[in-house]
């Protein structure tokens, strides 16, 4: 960390996070890669609340990442879209305690308790996925993935995930625009570190993951995909009881 970081973080102008702390654990993340948060502005906060639509959840999706990307900063050489999407939430939420100076309290009735019960929303109470041993023995600390079956999986970027949105919204117009609804997008889990793709890049994928490779690699990337299915699932633990994030945590009001 530079001396001007260290400034910012005593200053409580800036917030470092710690890559092991996110929903991916780091495992996806070259050694090199920092990153750290800063207080939302006021005209961030009204621009996001600003005709709030919870019925939308595109709109409050892209709303969520315009204040990641508006409020991190990255180690030189990385930018926004390197950031695995499932810890754009996670970063979100962690903006928001910032800004405010306080934690996100989530309410859940307690069954053990016979009543309704609060737990803080933070990297203590988060339920990080537990990967088996035998998992670990096909990670790559080098490259940062897994290699399991021939594949290396590793868990897409933002940058990725925005470029195939862009994609099917473009494949949206054409006369065989439902095709896309039918094809498996299992690709993402297999392109390394790279932040975006082009159209090209994506319709070659879609050939390949669709139609080119054989039943039994399609098994295996199937299974792969499965044993990792937990990573990036948001929800909390207080003792033995498992509370869901998405269902509690009220978007709309979470700056108040």
């Amino acid at each position: 960390m530079t001396l001007n970081n260290i400034l910012k973080n005593i200053l409580n102008i800036q917030k470092k996070i710690e890559v092991n702390q996110l929903p991916s654990q780091g495992f996806f993340y070259k050694n090199d890669f920092k990153i750290w948060i800063k207080k939302a502005k006021i005209e961030d906060i009204v621009e996001y609340e600003y005709q709030y639509e919870k019925e939308d959840l595109g709109l409050v999706i892209n709303r969520v990442k315009k204040i990641v990307e508006k409020n991190i900063i990255l180690s030189e050489g990385y930018t926004y879209y390197d950031i695995k999407s499932i810890d754009i939430v996670f970063l979100f939420f962690e903006i928001v305690k910032f800004t405010n100076n306080k934690q996100i309290n989530i309410t859940f009735y307690n069954d053990i308790l016979g009543k309704d019960d609060t737990i803080q929303f933070n990297h203590q109470t988060f339920n990080y996925a537990k990967l088996s041993e035998e998992t670990m023995k096909s990670y790559n600390q080098i490259e940062k993935e897994f290699l399991i079956d021939g594949f290396r999986y590793s868990i897409p970027s933002i940058g990725v995930e925005n470029s195939l949105t862009k994609f099917l919204i473009s494949k949206s117009y054409q006369p065989n625009a439902d095709d896309y609804n039918h094809y498996y997008y299992d690709f993402l889990y297999f392109l390394g570190n790279k932040s975006t793709l082009t159209f090209e890049e994506i319709d070659n994928l879609i050939q390949i993951f669709n139609f080119d490779l054989s039943d039994d690699d399609l098994k295996k990337i199937k299974k792969i995909v499965k044993t990792f299915s937990n990573i990036g699932k948001y929800s909390l633990k207080k003792d033995q009881k498992i509370i869901d994030v998405t269902a509690k945590i009220d978007l709309e009001k979470i700056w108040k």
